[in-house]
């Protein structure tokens, strides 16, 4: 009998993150992505993926992004852990017809926090398009409707009756909608440079609402931008600077972070020998 030819090489797996942001790209069917990350503000964050069917991915992650503080003066530190679930679909690239640019509708929700005498939780609903400028470069569009609420579950030490569950929803929906964006450049064949724009919940605890301004609860943006190195087909590291809030930019406030991420064929190789 003839040898069985070689199998064909597994295409590379484009990132379903620039560094913050989504894109419109998803993980193959079956391809499993996990990400770990730590930054030099103490930040640990973790994010596990799996493809599905080429059309939609589900993941569970950890994230450092949102952040809290105890007065509108006081500084602004990350909650943590804070625990999210992720469903993304959508359309690959030219799939549909030629320059269709990846598209992908992605909703992620928090579960319940309780921390410091409040609880929270998050909310996101993206749209992402994603397109190849050539070989070695790409631009990443997006915008998200958010939403979060903040509930006191103490009573105060004044005896007072805790303050009512304030949600974004339940203001001016300007306050919710957010644009977002990335650019990537591959100037060598295993390394790019990454840059994108991603916005974040914080919680303010003692901040009072101004009539339909909401001050408790806002979305601050997030500026990154850093370096990404396939030391392997299944493995890249990734590194560069964050800086938390770049409408109260302050470099003392910036983070220099590190992170790994695989993406690994050995669940849809196992799926397609079962066949």
């Amino acid at each position: 009998p003839r040898p069985a030819a070689p199998a064909a090489p597994e295409p590379p797996v484009d990132s379903p993150e620039v560094l913050r942001i989504p894109t419109g790209w998803l993980l193959p069917a079956a391809v499993i992505y996990s990400r770990s990350s730590v930054d030099t503000g103490g930040g640990l964050s973790s994010d596990q993926r799996v493809g599905l069917g080429d059309v939609a991915e589900f993941g569970v992650a950890t994230t450092d992004q949102v952040r809290e503080r105890t007065t509108a003066d006081a500084k602004a530190i990350a909650i943590q852990p804070y625990v999210t679930a992720s469903f993304r679909m959508g359309v690959a690239e030219n799939r549909l017809f030629t320059h269709q640019p990846g598209l992908t509708l992605g909703f992620r929700k928090s579960f319940e926090r309780n921390h410091g005498g409040y609880k929270t939780r998050i909310a996101e609903l993206s749209l992402v398009a994603s397109k190849h400028l050539g070989e070695r470069a790409a631009i990443h569009v997006g915008g998200a409707l958010w939403d979060a609420s903040l509930a006191q579950t103490t009573t105060p030490p004044t005896g007072e009756d805790p303050a009512p569950e304030v949600t974004l929803h339940g203001h001016r929906t300007i306050d919710q909608l957010r644009v977002f964006g990335g650019l990537e450049a591959r100037p060598l064949d295993k390394s790019s440079i990454l840059i994108d724009l991603s916005w974040a919940p914080e919680f303010c605890y003692a901040c009072v609402d101004d009539g339909d301004a909401i001050r408790r609860i806002k979305l601050r943006p997030e500026l990154s931008w850093g370096v990404r190195y396939e030391v392997a087909s299944w493995m890249r590291l990734e590194s560069g600077v964050r800086v938390p809030d770049i409408g109260n930019f302050n470099l003392l406030d910036a983070q220099i972070f590190g992170q790994v991420t695989f993406a690994s064929y050995a669940l849809k190789r196992a799926v397609d020998d079962l066949r």
